[in-house]
């Protein structure tokens, strides 16, 4: 599976990814500090020394913001529930929780985690301010610790608003979960909230480019971008949700294909390329070396080797090697098939029985499977 975006960093076995959209905001914001807000406060400075000081600002906030996102996956971690990643966007950050908690309390735990972190950076920052003091030598330093301390206050406040995808909003959905015990009926509803809240931000935006106007056109502008993107991430919140619910009784049995193609170990990446990607147009082949499954084999696996030796590599050399992870029993429910691919990036998992294969199952299985429902009614 392709991953939009450009690996950082792992941090605690969590993946940190930077989304090209994120390198915009990053620019942004370093440009604002250093062309506004350091010379309004600090003038009469080099060019150099703003840039300096707005660059370093800027990494300290984006710091703030994915420490926020680890306190969430820390948490989901230690309540068993893995982290696939974390991604670094326009909007700030998202930890990809590859399944929905268990019970409503751990999810107020996980929901909280957020912003009781940006709650302590906020205080720390505000107490160096405080520390520094007005007179002091180092005015730069006070300014840097001043805009993280607001940047941080706003993370904490907007983020507690209370409409999913944000914080608040799964911190109403653990109280209404907890009240009605069904967890669709709170994920609806905190989606509800979080088109509502969303539809307000656009009215918001619009009063300001309308009504305010001049240098409340561009604030106007992000707050109708922010509500468009709440409004679908509420939005796909709750139908994943209705998705692994209508799943859930589904058994691998019931969705995979029993025909499949494998390919045999020894072969080179270029035969793999010519006679199996190239004629069949599958991204994805079990690997079987005498009716014993050895992995799986991608595209993804094949870039990865320079295409010079693609002639003298072997499938075997470049394949992914089956684990629990990247395979299933006919038993399992299609939601942990969904998990699996989640946390492996794999589109297709093999079917074992007692060290056999006896299938695969697509994402595009999955996603027939559940249009096939829908369409009848279910």
């Amino acid at each position: 599976m392709r991953q939009r975006g450009i690996p950082l960093f792992t941090v605690l076995g969590i993946k940190v990814v930077a989304d090209y959209s994120w390198f915009l905001i990053v620019a942004l914001i370093a440009g604002t500090l250093t062309v506004l807000w350091f010379p309004s406060g600090l003038p009469e400075r080099s060019t150099f020394h703003y840039i300096l000081l707005g660059v370093v600002t800027a990494f300290f906030f984006f710091a703030s913001v994915l420490v926020h996102e680890l306190s969430h996956s820390i948490v989901a971690v230690l309540h068993g529930i893995p982290v696939k990643r974390i991604t670094l966007f326009l909007f700030g950050g998202v930890a990809e929780i590859t399944r929905e908690p268990s019970d409503p309390k751990t999810e107020l735990k996980i929901a909280l985690a957020g912003p009781a972190t940006s709650a302590v950076l906020a205080a720390i920052c505000w107490g160096v301010v405080l520390l520094i003091g007005p007179d002091s030598a180092r005015p730069g330093l006070r300014l840097a610790f001043m805009y993280l301390g607001l940047a941080n206050t706003f993370l904490l406040g907007f983020n507690l608003l209370p409409g999913l995808p944000l914080d608040g909003g799964r911190v109403l959905r653990a109280i209404v979960w907890s009240v009605t015990k069904n967890l669709r009926r709170a994920t609806y509803i905190a989606s509800i909230a979080g088109k509502a809240l969303a539809g307000l931000l656009v009215l918001g935006g619009i009063f300001a480019i309308l009504v305010l106007s001049g240098s409340y056109i561009i604030p106007g502008l992000w707050f109708i971008f922010i509500a468009l993107f709440l409004r679908q991430a509420a939005d796909s919140t709750y139908r994943q949700v209705v998705m692994r619910e209508t799943l859930s009784g589904v058994r691998i049995l019931d969705v995979m294909t029993s025909d499949v193609e494998t390919v045999p170990p020894e072969i080179s990446l270029t035969d793999l390329v010519d006679v199996y990607f190239l004629r069949h147009h599958f991204i994805c082949y079990p690997v079987v070396d005498s009716g014993r499954p050895l992995g799986l084999v991608t595209i993804r696996d094949v870039k990865h080797v320079p295409r010079e030796r693609w002639e003298d590599t072997t499938v075997a050399e470049a394949m992914t090697p089956l684990t629990e992870d990247t395979s299933l029993s006919p038993d399992d429910d299609v939601p942990t098939a969904m998990r699996k691919m989640s946390v492996s990036g794999l589109g297709r998992l093999p079917v074992l029985v007692e060290g056999s294969l006896v299938g695969i199952v697509t994402r595009r299985d999955i996603m027939n499977h559940l249009q096939i429902r829908t369409d009848l009614g279910e």
